[in-house]
């Protein structure tokens, strides 16, 4: 008779677990997303977090279709594991997406990652596995829904899932349900549209879940949903928000994707692509546009000026001071006298410098008293570093700051800076500089301009009298007027 018993015993025993492992390995094929798309990516939401009981059987799944190899590892140990690792083995009849003990320990517990593969792909997902001793009192959410973005007409899914307590009174309530958010801060029910579908883990009964679903998705189905967890005197809730979606915006899906061959590289590409034109656009109009309209504003606020304040401009003899040596003399006459004094209506003064650097501040102080700005003429080739060096000095040293043309390229200049010290850098840094690239450029005169004073208004220049020095000045000039820009 007690043989018998025992034999029953097992039999039922087996019967059962069976029966769990079955409906555990059916855990992947239920309540699964509405989606045809044949790319690697999970079926239903993946659970972070499971709870077991000691002694008691126990699954754990990773839910995916589209993959090509499926690996599992415990706290980074890969399977099959020994006894001391872990007692949880494969369910091959459920494709490896399921784990299984027949009887769990608290050895058990950790951290088990799924990786998965196709041809292009890999992907993991963890689950945290908790083998408790005895059933808890407060109740452990497993997994709520993130805020979701839907289109109006579009589906939704939100899924709950918890540990709930084991209920010890007669009155006790243990569940777990969704209810909305309504506008005016109260709780009620969900609407006749929004369903609601309970699921209780056959593995662990303790263990109940609820999805929302919304065929299609209309203005009332918009706000805030709760999901409200009952475990006997224990309350806990947990909101989510749906958001009203733009048609094209993306929410980061309902859904975990897994990674799939459907990436809009040409999109991509061709938005990189125009991004990089529009980059490239911008900063060619900022260097081309910028300087003339920075100019066209400093004109519009000299007309705006009191005719007094307009007039101390007059106080001094010449607008412009223009020294340069014979290497450029012909440059200078031929094309930078005439333009500034007959097309930009500046009263130039012309003074020719001595080939060495050496007396130049001694040549231009007194020139320098005169004029309102000074503009020198330069070629750094006709000069060794330390001649450059003693030239900047002497310009600096005059009370007027110096607005240095350069008639080579700077990235030459800058070799030959080097050669020159430290001194040299930082003096040429300290100075207001403008390449001369062609008299027939106007980037070159818009920033000569931009660095130099208005010349007076053409009313306050007829009520002067004419300069018998200034008029000798400009008819020593030579060179042809037909290098006018």
């Amino acid at each position: 008779m007690c043989v018998r018993t025992v034999w029953c015993g097992l039999v039922g025993l087996l019967a059962v677990s069976s029966a769990a492992l079955a409906q555990g390995a059916s855990y992947c094929s239920v309540n699964t997303f509405p989606t045809n798309s044949s790319f690697m990516q999970f079926t239903k939401e993946p659970v972070p977090i499971e709870f077991g009981f000691e002694d008691k059987f126990k699954s754990i799944h990773c839910c995916v279709k589209g993959y090509r190899s499926i690996e599992w590892f415990k706290d980074g140990v890969a399977y099959p594991w020994s006894a001391g690792v872990s007692n949880l083995i494969l369910y091959p009849e459920a494709a490896n997406q399921t784990l299984y003990a027949r009887r769990a320990a608290r050895a058990d517990s950790g951290n088990y990652t799924c990786r998965l593969s196709n041809e292009t792909h890999t992907e993991t997902h963890t689950v945290k596995l908790n083998i408790l001793e005895k059933p808890t009192d407060a109740p452990r959410i497993m997994f709520i829904s993130k805020d979701q973005w839907v289109e109006e007409g579009g589906e939704l899914r939100l899924y709950c899932e918890a540990l709930i307590g084991r209920s010890y009174l007669a009155d006790a309530r243990s569940d777990l349900r969704w209810r909305k958010v309504w506008p005016n801060n109260t709780v009620g029910d969900l609407l006749p549209t929004q369903t609601e579908i309970k699921t209780i883990r056959e593995d662990v009964e303790d263990i109940i879940g609820s999805y929302l679903t919304v065929d299609r998705v209309s203005a009332q189905d918009y706000g805030t949903y709760v999901c409200v967890v009952h475990s006997n005197d224990i309350v806990s809730e947990h909101h989510v928000t749906v958001h009203y979606r733009y048609g094209g915006l993306d929410d980061g899906g309902s859904s975990s994707w897994c990674g799939s061959g459907s990436v809009p590289w040409r999109a991509l590409a061709l938005g990189a692509a125009a991004g990089a034109l529009a980059l490239v656009s911008a900063a060619a109009l900022h260097r081309r546009c910028t300087p003339r309209l920075l100019l066209a504003a400093r004109h519009a606020r000299a007309r705006a000026q009191p005719t007094a304040r307009r007039a101390r401009v007059l106080e001094k003899e010449f607008d412009v001071l223009v020294c340069w040596t014979a290497v450029d003399g012909e440059l200078v006459r031929g094309a930078l006298l005439p333009t500034l004094s007959l097309k930009y209506k500046y009263r130039v003064h012309a003074v020719l410098l001595s080939t060495q650097p050496d007396t130049w501040y001694s040549e231009l102080v007194g020139e320098a008293s005169r004029c309102r700005s000074l503009v020198a003429v330069l070629s750094p080739a006709q000069h060794s570093p330390q001649q450059l060096l003693t030239a900047l000095r002497q310009l600096r040293a005059l009370p007027l700051p110096p607005v240095v043309v350069l008639l080579q390229d700077l990235p030459k200049l800058k070799r030959e800076a080097k050669e020159g010290g430290e001194s040299l850098v930082s003096t040429l840094r300290g100075t207001r500089l403008v390449a001369w690239r062609h008299v027939h450029e106007r980037a070159f005169w818009t920033a000569l301009r931009l660095a130099l004073p208005l010349p007076p208004a053409a009313r306050a220049r007829t009520d002067t009298k004419t300069n018998p020095e200034q008029d000798d000045n400009k008819n020593s000039r030579s060179g042809s007027l037909t290098a006018l820009v």
